[in-house]
């Protein structure tokens, strides 16, 4: 199963994927988007997703974060685009809440950016020092996680409530698609 999780932001959004020739392999960044704005931003950003999602089976999305008031309507601009994308490429999403990926990431819901980054040091081998990579790589384990897929990590079961909330597709209502 091929995944493509996703921490969209307007100015620095993280991906992470797994990639077909490597049990747990994967390749994550962050796509910068210089001096763009408005629309310009937004199909940037469309755009260089849609070109990463490219015979994934799953997208993995972090949902909203609701305490960012004073760009919530940006966000909101950023998120609907890429919903309505990933929906016209055909490519099943899955959003998960804020929370329930710092709860995975830490043991607690309510943990700071800084506190997620830290745990990807230590538990994903993370290298980087970008907040945006780190939470789009828990977003990663989080799918290899739930479907038990090759690359998983152990996690301790406080941090493991957090796969509840998400509604994952099942296994049968994604077509998994062969190595070409």
């Amino acid at each position: 199963m091929r995944i493509l999780a996703i921490d969209a932001s307007l100015t620095n959004t993280g991906w992470a994927r797994t990639m077909p020739t490597t049990s747990r392999g994967h390749v994550h960044s962050t796509l910068p988007t210089g001096k763009r704005r408005g629309t310009e931003r937004l199909v940037c950003i469309r755009d260089a997703l849609l070109e990463r999602a490219e015979g994934v089976d799953l997208v993995v999305i972090e949902g909203y974060a609701f305490a960012r008031a004073n760009r919530a309507h940006q966000i909101g601009e950023l998120g609907g685009v890429l919903r309505v994308a990933f929906a016209e490429a055909g490519v099943p999403l899955v959003e998960v809440a804020p929370m329930a990926r710092a709860k995975y990431a830490t043991g607690k819901g309510n943990a700071k950016k800084e506190a997620v980054l830290v745990e990807a040091v230590k538990r994903l081998g993370y290298e980087g020092s970008s907040n945006d990579e780190a939470d789009a790589l828990w977003l990663l384990y989080m799918a290899l996680d739930h479907y038990g897929l090759p690359g998983a990590v152990e996690m301790p079961k406080v941090n493991r409530e957090a796969l509840v909330k998400p509604s994952w597709p099942g296994l049968f209502d994604v077509t998994v698609k062969q190595p070409d």
